[in-house]
């Protein structure tokens, strides 16, 4: 689980100390016209989103196919601009503005906070110590101080929590097992992973994000011991990359709360509710992320259309305005406007439908707080860094390529398969590799040196407006032939 955090955290953009508007030579693995593919791409692309059959395996044939699809889509992408047809999509560009600002912010996150980390020895031993501990707390869920005063005294009389639990809901409370590694608040963790906590203590209360109280009986706790040397090691690793991560955060938070210090955003009650009203008409009746993705087939457009939700004027006025921000008006208009590339961002992912007025005006304070971090972004220059540019560019090939399959797929109703797909656009790939293949370069020594895993894994990630990591894997071609463009060094 670990190792899945460390792979999207770190390795979402490769960065270096400084910002650089020009990419490194050793990390491209392959350039089709002036389109680049990094080794760090063709990892995320196979090991990120799920692989067909045909090419699911770590061995050298499977590889090649990889590296045609992924060649291929870059090619159907430079005949898609051929097209006459082609027609301006301001959507799609709002959307790529969304992308290219979320990389932004990631970005300067990782070079500003995480990259500048320094954990000391004494630090990761003391943590070290504790990683293998699994502590199993009873736990209750409450409103308000006053509950939480009248539990803690009838705590204090050796009250069974389970009794307590009962007379309130029925049933007993429910039982959690932590972990060193498991992401809870951080006054929650530095308490349950205290060296002077005893099996039977009651701890908390502790205020969670939407303003209720947790209060944690202790049951008990076991430790794992780490057998081998190299689960030490990799503990060990493990370890250092959750401190640095902790503490990168910590600053970016301070730092945050430094950049909106004097702000002030103002709700106009009357049109928030009503816009809350209908906007939670639409999202209660919206399908989950996860259905979405497990519907996806070749030429959908879901990673294109994430999370987004605009009302429109048969659902409230744009003139109407919503809320005051620093003295400036944002009129209902403006808000649609920038949620064309900055969907909300809900800090619940589930909810009810009483609760939702007030996540939404937390999902509003966010994306006020993404602007003005994104306006120091671009203060700083991130939006000439190549990865930003690199990132941008992904997305826009993947979106032509996909017009340019979806133009042929249209055409020819006939293919109701992915196996008929296949034989219909082997053949036509072959084709397009010996057209541009002056074009193609491969550097075959760095693509030799990848090793994949050959588990399925569609990786998204919370709290950001575009979850979906990569594009899903372009379906294109079954060839593992690479017989076309020069070889570099």
């Amino acid at each position: 689980m670990v190792w899945i955090y460390r792979l999207i955290f770190l390795f979402f953009f490769l960065f270096s100390c400084s910002k650089q508007s020009q990419i490194p030579e050793d990390l491209i693995l392959a350039r089709v016209g002036t389109s680049i593919i990094t080794i760090q791409d063709f990892i995320r692309r196979s090991e990120y989103t799920i692989r067909p059959d045909y090419c699911r395996q770590d061995n050298y044939i499977h590889k090649k196919i990889i590296l045609n699809s992924l060649i291929s889509e870059k090619i159907t992408a430079l005949e898609y601009d051929k097209l006459t047809n082609t027609v301006k999509d301001e959507d799609f560009d709002y959307f790529l503005k969304g992308r290219r600002e979320q990389a932004m912010r990631q970005l300067y996150f990782a070079k500003e906070f995480h990259s500048e980390v320094d954990i000391s020895e004494k630090e990761q031993k003391e943590a070290f110590k504790l990683a293998n501990k699994k502590v199993e707390v009873q736990f209750l869920n409450l409103p308000d101080l006053e509950i939480v005063n009248k539990i803690k005294k009838l705590d204090s009389q050796n009250v069974p929590i389970d009794s307590i639990h009962k007379v309130l809901w029925g049933g007993v409370a429910p039982i959690r097992k932590i972990t060193w590694f498991d992401r809870e608040q951080e006054e929650i963790h530095e308490a349950i992973f205290n060296k002077k906590i005893k099996k039977g203590e009651m701890l908390g209360p502790y205020k969670t994000e939407d303003n209720t109280f947790v209060l944690m009986k202790i049951k008990g706790w076991t430790n794992a011991l780490q057998i081998t040397e190299s689960a030490k090691e990799r503990l060990w690793q493990d370890v250092h990359e959750r401190l640095v991560e902790n503490k990168a955060k910590k600053a970016y938070l301070f730092w945050v709360k430094d950049l909106m210090s004097n702000k002030k955003m103002n709700l106009n009650p009357e049109v928030f509710y009503n816009y809350a009203e209908k906007a939670a008409d639409y999202f209660f009746s919206m399908d989950s992320l996860k259905r979405n993705m497990l519907n996806q087939v070749l030429w959908d457009d879901q990673e294109f259309n994430e999370n987004i939700f605009i009302l429109d004027e048969n659902d409230i006025s744009n003139d109407d305005v919503i809320l005051d921000y620093n003295g400036e008006t944002w009129t209902v208009e403006k808000l649609n406007n920038l949620l064309k590339s900055h969907p909300f961002v809900f800090r619940k992912r589930k909810m009810k439908r009483s609760e939702f007025s007030e996540q939404l005006r937390y999902a509003i304070a966010d994306l006020v707080r993404d602007i003005e971090i994104t306006k120091q972004c671009y203060l700083e220059g991130y939006d000439n860094d190549w990865s930003v540019k690199l990132n941008a560019d992904m997305w826009q090939d993947v979106s032509k390529s996909k017009k340019y399959l979806s133009n042929i797929k249209s055409r020819n109703k006939a293919i109701t398969n992915q196996n008929q797909w296949l034989e219909y656009m082997n053949p036509k790939i072959d084709s397009l590799q010996n057209i541009y293949s002056e074009k193609i370069e491969i550097n075959m020594d760095a693509f030799e040196k990848i090793r994949l895993t050959t588990t399925d894994m569609m990786v998204i990630q919370r709290g950001v407006p575009y979850p979906i990591l990569v594009p899903s894997f372009p379906i294109v071609t079954s060839d593992n032939r690479l017989d076309y463009g020069t070889r570099s060094d």
